[in-house]
């Protein structure tokens, strides 16, 4: 679990750090609030990408050590690129190819940390590796922008290729684990991967991720102007803080009184950061908004992988997870493509509020997905 979390903390905190700058920086290659949305959902495509290929590829090639390896590997050589480009298709294109390799690396360490849990400790074991997400954002959201503040862009996007070394070196010592059959607990009655239960929790999460990142991509277009490159990113870190305790703790709870209510309370939190959005303007209420929002992407991850286990045991798992985990990516996709054009249209405020509204569909879905479980495991469909 520490080899595994130093991987996955390593890729969270560049991806973290680097998000909310990456509107500053496309806008100087002449980038306008539509074009950043779409560069933004094309990255999150690969990242989409990346994550369904890891799933098919640990449930086909096995080797999941190796795997981690190699995709960390390739990285770090495409960051050098990056700091030598002169347009913005160059920026577009070498972001989307790191985000596919991290999306395969990281669903790769889930997948790891999953398939070595006993079906008692999912919600606990999976949530440590959610944490990495919000660790990642304290380490990034410190670092990255004062990287960039420091050596510039192209000095910053150096810095963290030689960082992403630390991944395949993790990888290397990390113990491998099969994908194969496991016998499944007593009371357990796993129904394989699409199951209606399984079909209404990605819905549900695929909203959930979309309303969040219209919360970040608003975020990020509004602060351009008026904060330093430090003062963005510290948004990240701050919701990182905030959120720290609660990826572990929630899913140890999990483990003992069932996953659903605890998605509610990460997507009822998200509301109201999104509430806040619509009318902040200082600092300090962007750090809150940011805080509440980051209940979505952070701690209900953790929670819901675990009942992805529930939902489709153990032969399923790869992909069932890998699913999951796209529909964040997912979500992504939808929350940069139609955020540029919804804040254009409507301004940020009633933007903000649009991303409100998804956030509590997501939350009316878990409703039925109670109706196929039973103490966080699943009935038949």
């Amino acid at each position: 679990m520490l080899l595994l979390s130093v991987y996955a903390v390593v890729i969270w905190s560049a991806g973290n750090g680097l998000l909310p700058l990456l509107p500053k920086y496309a806008t100087a290659f002449g980038a306008d609030e539509v074009g950043i949305g779409y560069y933004l959902a094309l990255s999150y495509g690969s990242i989409a990408l990346g994550t369904l290929c890891a799933g098919w590829l640990a449930a086909r090639l096995g080797r999941i050590k190796v795997q981690m390896v190699v995709m960390a590997l390739a990285v770090p050589p495409i960051l050098f690129l990056t700091a030598g480009i002169a347009t913005f298709a160059q920026l577009v294109v070498l972001t989307a190819i790191v985000w596919w390799f991290g999306g395969i690396s990281l669903s790769l360490a889930s997948i790891a940390a999953g398939l070595s849990a006993g079906a008692s400790e999912r919600g606990t074991v999976l949530g440590i590796m959610a944490l990495m997400a919000p660790v990642g954002s304290v380490v990034g959201g410190l670092s990255v922008g004062y990287l960039a503040d420091v050596l510039g862009f192209s000095g910053m996007w150096v810095a963290l290729g030689l960082i992403w070394l630390v991944c395949p070196a993790a990888g290397l010592m990390v113990r491998d684990v099969s994908p194969g059959p496991r016998t499944a607990r007593a009371g357990s009655r796993p129904e394989g991967l699409w199951t209606t239960a399984f079909a209404v929790l990605l819905l549900s999460a695929v909203l959930g991720s979309f309303g969040s990142f219209i919360g970040g991509f608003g975020r990020s277009l509004v602060m351009r102007s008026g904060f330093t490159n430090g003062e963005i990113t510290s948004t990240v870190a701050v919701s990182g803080l905030a959120t720290l305790p609660f990826p572990v703790l929630l899913g140890y709870l999990s483990d003992r009184f069932g996953r659903i209510r605890f998605l509610g309370v990460c997507y009822l939190l998200g509301v109201g950061g999104l509430l806040v959005y619509s009318v902040a303007a200082t600092l300090a209420e962007f750090w809150l908004a940011s805080a509440l929002v980051a209940f979505v992407s952070y701690v209900s991850t953790g929670v819901g992988s675990a009942l992805v286990a529930d939902l489709v045991g153990r032969p399923a798992f790869s992909r069932g997870l890998a699913s999951y985990s796209a529909t964040g990516w997912l979500g992504g996709i939808l929350g940069f493509a139609v955020g540029g054009m919804l804040f254009a249209a409507l301004g940020y405020s009633r933007g903000f509020l649009v991303g409100g509204v998804l956030l509590t569909l997501a939350l009316l879905m878990l409703a039925p997905i109670a109706r196929f479980t039973a103490t966080g495991h699943a009935r038949k469909a």
